[in-house]
């Protein structure tokens, strides 16, 4: 589906009925890795709707996105028109973390509840507080596929079901990803919110339910800087998974499955 939102399409997917819950993707990804990961562990009584972030996925018109205080503002106007009023839950993997960490600030109370994987703190790479990425080869894969070796520089757990959810999940997006806009958006500096010095302290009091996985060996994002984000004022929740990367839906499956089964079960009751 398309909605005009300030002058810009944008694209998404809504899913059944019930608690709103948004979901944002990753940069360079779109809605497809979001809906091949959650969709396999959805309950019932949860509306899901899944948004293609500007310059990804099919929301391909970017004349009036210039940093992401345009991409959040964008995201706020469209939960606006998509369920107006209604408490709502949030979740966001990386970048679309990122938009998710932007949101509890900027909606306070209206976000009941948010589950977040490998949150980007600092926007630019320079000022993150990286891990070292390894592999774990549990599975021999005999294949000559280029996009293989893109694979073992996301995943740690080396295996043919890990395998194959790279190429349903991340290559989808990874095809529509607009990097000459996005490159000119982080070359302009113009890649953090306006607001991300202050974002870990005004989170600090904040009092929705956020749950937050990270990996120890997130080359990406790492974990360390996600840490700050704790304060014995507010209601957030951290773990942190050994032996998993930036693509912990995959290397901790069970360990992602089974703490999204509880954040689904919380919601529910809301």
């Amino acid at each position: 589906m398309k909605i005009a939102i300030n002058n810009t399409e944008l694209s998404y997917e809504i899913v059944g009925t019930g608690f709103p819950v948004y979901f944002f993707h990753g940069m360079s990804q779109d809605s497809t890795g979001m809906i091949e990961n959650y969709e396999p562990v959805m309950s019932m009584g949860i509306k899901r709707i899944y948004l293609d972030l500007p310059g990804m996925g099919n929301s391909q018109d970017i004349s009036s996105v210039h940093n992401s205080d345009d991409v959040l503002n964008l995201v706020i106007e469209f939960i606006e028109q998509i369920t107006g009023d209604q408490k709502i839950a949030i979740c966001g993997h990386s970048y679309g973390g990122y938009i998710c960490l932007g949101l509890l600030k900027e909606l306070g109370s209206k976000i009941k509840a948010a589950f977040i994987t490998c949150p980007v703190i600092h926007a630019n790479k320079e000022n993150r507080d990286i891990s070292k990425h390894k592999n774990i080869i549990q599975e021999e894969l005999n294949t000559d596929d280029p996009n293989y070796q893109k694979f073992l520089k996301m995943d740690v757990l080396i295996n043919q079901k890990s395998w194959q959810n790279y190429q349903r999940a991340i290559l989808p997006g990874l095809k529509k990803y607009n990097i000459e806009f996005w490159n000119q958006i982080k070359a302009s500096h113009n890649y953090s919110f306006s607001f991300e010095k202050e974002l870990v302290a005004d989170l600090a009091h904040n009092k929705t339910d956020v749950m937050i996985l990270l990996g120890k060996n997130d080359q990406i994002v790492g974990y360390r800087d996600q840490l700050t984000l704790l304060d014995p004022d507010n209601e957030i929740q951290i773990s942190v998974l050994n032996d998993s990367g930036h693509n912990l839906f995959t290397d901790k499956n069970q360990y992602f499955e089974e703490s999204f089964k509880k954040f689904s079960k919380s919601i529910k009751k809301i």
